[in-house]
């Protein structure tokens, strides 16, 4: 068979209630539907165009809060929110909502909403055009719609760690949903979103079997150590 060629069954959607939910499944898809690939010197498994949809996304999550790496939460939670500079990474993604170009993205979407509850167009990129930096953003697109008076949130990954770090990033995500939601006087709707490469590293793949059978504790984050080359030398 074709290496390219995945189940004829295989819908690449994960669609659970809540975020923890989501995480769980996303790391049982890509075990059992990834593509061995390479990041460097790193080899993986991989799902290209993963769909995932979480229909009450909640902030905590039980899962989450349990299996998580406290520290990662922490980390992402902080490196979303407005006004928080990092020394050690080259750009937060609170910077690119909060002050991408001196523009606050995540007021614009407010106001976007707010003057036209049905619209079509509070979406934000968190991308530089004709950047050249080897860091990229792996979130680039957040869109927003009020629909049945409820805040829907949408969002577009290039590529995810679906171990490492997809929990924490769908926290944020869900965090910065009911920021909106709030704000705009809605109830939370789904938060959903399409992941291009949905990965597993190989390093990680005896966590993520123990966490699957549920025989595993925490899950840690290595991927500055046991990540591709110029991770580790970065």
């Amino acid at each position: 068979m074709n290496r390219y060629v995945h189940r004829s069954s295989d819908a690449r959607r994960v669609s659970t209630v809540t975020v923890g939910e989501c995480w769980l499944r996303c790391i049982e898809y890509v075990l059992e539907n990834g593509v061995p690939e390479q990041d460097e010197d790193v080899g993986m498994l991989e799902v290209l165009g993963l769909t995932v949809h979480v229909s009450r996304p909640e902030v905590p999550d039980p899962i989450i809060e349990a299996l998580g790496d406290l520290d990662v939460i922490s980390r992402t939670l902080a490196k979303f929110s407005k006004g928080v500079s990092m020394p050690d990474r080259p750009f937060t993604y609170g910077e690119r909502i909060y002050s991408l170009s001196g523009v606050d993205q995540f007021e614009w979407m407010v106001d976007r909403l707010r003057s036209k509850r049905e619209t079509k167009s509070a979406t934000i990129s968190l991308l530089i055009p004709g950047s050249r930096d080897r860091n990229q953003p792996c979130l680039t697109t957040v869109d927003a719609k009020i629909r049945d008076e409820r805040l829907e949130l949408q969002f577009f990954f290039r590529s995810q760690n679906i171990l490492g770090r997809q929990y924490a990033n769908l926290l944020a995500l869900a965090q910065m949903q009911a920021d909106l939601a709030e704000r705009c006087s809605v109830a939370v709707g789904a938060l959903q979103g399409y992941v291009a490469s949905a990965h597993v590293y190989l390093f990680d793949v005896p966590a993520a079997k123990a966490l699957l059978a549920g025989v595993g504790e925490r899950v840690s984050d290595d991927y500055y150590r046991c990540g591709p080359g110029s991770i580790r030398s970065g």
